[in-house]
């Protein structure tokens, strides 16, 4: 199992976390009974992600398990208890519980898999990762095969007027819980938002608040995931840039030359522009430019604020718009797990 993200640099794909934030972000529902202090357990975080944890407190009479993960506490609902065989027969790609074929999802066809089928759980976090989950081998094609159905119904989900997060916590193929805008993408079709880790058809990994494509999901395709690049705008980079800086170093304000131009060229490739992608390196530094002192609703310099001129950040920290938003900027900024302490 991987670990909890450690604090990164913000070139990096993972943001910094605090434990703070970790336990008001990251809400979870019980999978099994029979807790107890000391177990060992899987807990799923909203990255779509399994991590292995230590059960410290269990309060039953409320439903709330503690656990730790690393050196990090989560207050968590949503765990797979392991034995001490399931840790072992975890690294076989196997595990121990027992399921009806008719519950499990998709149903278990006795005659087809015999001796060699392996649970959903299990497909699910072997070829989970970070980037977008595995393509190609047995683990694939299963994950593939197991994505056609969810194991809820949409339509039991109670979701807030924007159609950003259900009152269940419940997302993806994985039923796990998730923010909106950290990695993950929105259907098309039936309106579901996905994690990056449980995707297979990424080219390069996302951006947090990235979500400048048309996905459609298994369910809604009866096969493999669609996805295409929507087109951006020099504004809509320098926004989606900003805001992936202030995720990751907690910071409104960043130096156009060392951070924000450096980090869009090291990133130029996997970042899947189109149109802007056949731009010179020597042209970007001017066009980015203009589009953050041009555009005074998105973006605040540092002389506006007696700060030097070099600096920029965002008026309001979301996620940059898509063209069919109703507004363009959400009112209420997306809660995340960069915000500051209260």
């Amino acid at each position: 199992m991987p670990p909890i993200p450690p604090n990164h640099h913000p070139h990096q794909s993972t943001p910094r976390v605090c434990g703070r934030k970790v336990r008001h972000s990251y809400n979870f529902f019980f999978r099994m009974r029979g807790l107890s202090e000391g177990d060992d357990v899987l807990a799923r975080w909203s990255d779509g992600l399994l991590y292995l944890g230590n059960v410290k407190r269990v309060r039953l009479l409320i439903g709330v398990c503690m656990c730790v993960c690393g050196n990090i506490c989560l207050c968590v609902l949503h765990i797979y208890k392991l034995s001490k065989n399931l840790l072992r027969l975890l690294i076989a790609l196997s595990c121990s519980p027992g399921y009806h074929p008719q519950c499990h999802t998709p149903s278990i066809e006795l005659e087809a898999y015999c001796n060699t089928w392996i649970c959903r759980q299990c497909v699910f976090a072997v070829t989970t990762k970070r980037g977008g989950a595995i393509k190609r081998g047995r683990f694939a094609r299963l994950m593939q095969i197991m994505k056609l159905r969810l194991t809820y119904q949409l339509s039991d989900l109670d979701w807030d007027p924007q159609h950003l997060t259900n009152q269940q916590q419940c997302y993806c193929y994985c039923a796990g819980p998730g923010e909106w805008n950290l990695k993950m993408l929105q259907c098309g079709g039936c309106g579901q938002w996905f994690h990056e880790a449980c995707m297979q058809c990424l080219a390069k990994p996302l951006l947090y608040g990235d979500r400048f494509y048309q996905f459609e999901c298994s369910v809604c395709t009866k096969g493999p995931e669609t996805i295409q690049r929507l087109p951006m705008s020099w504004v809509d980079l320098a926004h989606l840039v900003l805001y992936h800086l202030s995720l990751c170093c907690k910071r409104k304000y960043f130096d156009f030359d060392d951070e924000i131009l450096s980090f869009t060229n090291e990133n130029w490739d996997s970042l899947l522009l189109g149109k802007l992608s056949d731009t010179p390196r020597q042209d970007r530094c001017q066009n980015l430019l203009n589009a953050l002192n041009s555009h005074k609703d998105r973006f605040v310099s540092g002389k506006e604020i007696k700060k030097k001129k070099c600096l920029f950040g965002l008026q309001v920290r979301a996620p940059p718009p898509l063209t069919s938003d109703l507004s363009p900027i959400l009112t209420n900024p997306p809660i995340s797990i960069s915000q500051s302490r209260r």
